[in-house]
């Protein structure tokens, strides 16, 4: 039965092939060279000396339909010259039919990447923004700011904007070479044409133009977290909500990073009121612009089981600003996978159980701030610092 499948599968792959136009063109222009070749070397072998081979005659054939004309050879019968001159006039035809079939290939592949409707292949670990912000021309200034090693080629947007706002983003030239898909951004298809089984990075938006409900926008951002991670659990995916009693859904479905928009922006004004300067010193924080940027990256293997002293003298030593911790960094899935590897190793029952009790509760990117110096580090571990930061010049 898999032999049946996988010949009509090799069947309909050729079949599909060879009904392209261009394909069809091709193998009109390949005949009617091979044909005209075949007929001008038994015409004018052994009474040209310039035709000595059937290479040459192939050779003599391309050169003429192309109108190349050389001159190293020519006809030297008047039914050899009959030939090359409906060869000329079948391949000047042919020739042309082929270059605007292929300008128009080209043309509308161009329009469906404008479009948004196109399916983007052969990228893998690239980064998925699904949705959409009033200033998402800044936001994306800034996600490119933010991580310096990442390209516009490698990003995958996913809305469903209309064609003349998206051109707007699409003619920056800082964005150049990004990928645009048209769509909504929760359908499992669309999310597929992303190649979301290959992203190593999603962010969802919520949108703050005020077209839809909240609720809705908290709903769809769910659904989009929930197929993400069906179709690749390694995904690390960020959410954002409107409403807080939508986190225990996200949770389930092991989203990585959830920002609470009303409770971030409440918890900066409050404590701005009690503290004077406190949204300077916030925006100083995680402005890159300010020249410094907060950075929390995982620990090497080298400083597990060993004191949070060793690796701020380190880092102090590279004149970086360790500001702390954060435990289990880093996907949520995979970070509880690899606990329950190790929570099965042990032979004891009751041990066990703790274990498994522990992984249950185990909180992922958990940030501790300021540990003490004789803190363990853990595996899966993070460190947060500060470091100088360069911003691309085109940004």
């Amino acid at each position: 039965m898999k032999k049946k499948i996988t010949i009509r599968k090799i069947f309909y792959g050729i079949s599909s092939f060879f009904s392209k136009t261009i394909v069809k063109i091709s193998l009109l222009l390949l005949s009617i060279i091979f044909i005209l070749s075949i007929l001008i070397f038994f015409i004018e072998y052994g009474k040209n000396q310039e035709i000595k081979s059937f290479f040459d005659s192939i050779y003599y054939t391309v050169v003429s339909i192309t109108s190349t004309g050389y001159g190293d050879i020519t006809s030297q019968t008047m039914p050899g010259r009959l030939v090359i001159m409906l060869g000329i006039i079948a391949g000047l035809l042919t020739l042309s039919l082929f270059t605007g079939t292929f300008a128009s290939i080209f043309v509308d592949i161009q329009l469906k990447r404008q479009r948004g409707d196109i399916v983007i292949k052969n990228i893998k670990n690239h980064f998925i923004v699904a949705g959409w912000k009033t200033d998402f021309i800044g936001l994306l200034t800034q996600i490119l700011i933010m991580n310096n090693e990442l390209e516009p080629s490698n990003i995958v947007l996913v809305n469903n904007e209309t064609q003349q706002t998206m051109q707007l983003v699409l003619s920056e030239p800082k964005f150049s070479g990004i990928n645009y898909l048209h769509g909504e951004y929760f359908d499992e298809n669309v999310l597929k044409k992303a190649s979301c089984r290959t992203a190593k990075e999603l962010i969802v938006l919520a949108d703050d133009t005020g077209r839809i409900s909240q609720s809705e926008i908290d709903s769809k951002t769910v659904i989009t977290v929930l197929t993400a991670k069906s179709l690749n659990k390694s995904i690390y995916t960020c959410a954002e909500l409107y409403d807080e009693k939508f986190s225990s859904y996200l949770k389930k479905s092991y989203c990585d990073e959830i920002i609470l928009l009303k409770n971030t922006t409440h918890l900066l004004i409050s404590q701005a009121s009690m503290r004077k300067g406190f949204s300077q010193i916030f925006e100083e924080l995680i402005n890159p612009k300010k020249g410094n940027q907060l950075v929390s990256e995982l620990i090497s293997e080298k400083f597990h089981g060993k004191p949070y002293r060793e690796l701020f003298n380190e880092l102090s030593q590279k004149e970086f600003l360790p500001l702390g911790i954060v435990e289990n960094a880093g996907n949520v899935f995979l970070r509880k996978k690899n606990a329950l590897k190790e929570a099965q190793k042990t032979p004891d029952m009751g041990k066990l159980v703790n274990n498994l009790k522990s992984i249950k509760e185990l909180k992922a990117n958990d940030p501790i701030f300021n540990p003490p110096l004789s803190y363990i580090i853990k595996p899966e571990s993070a460190v947060i610092y500060f470091t100088p930061i360069k911003i691309k010049e085109n940004l």
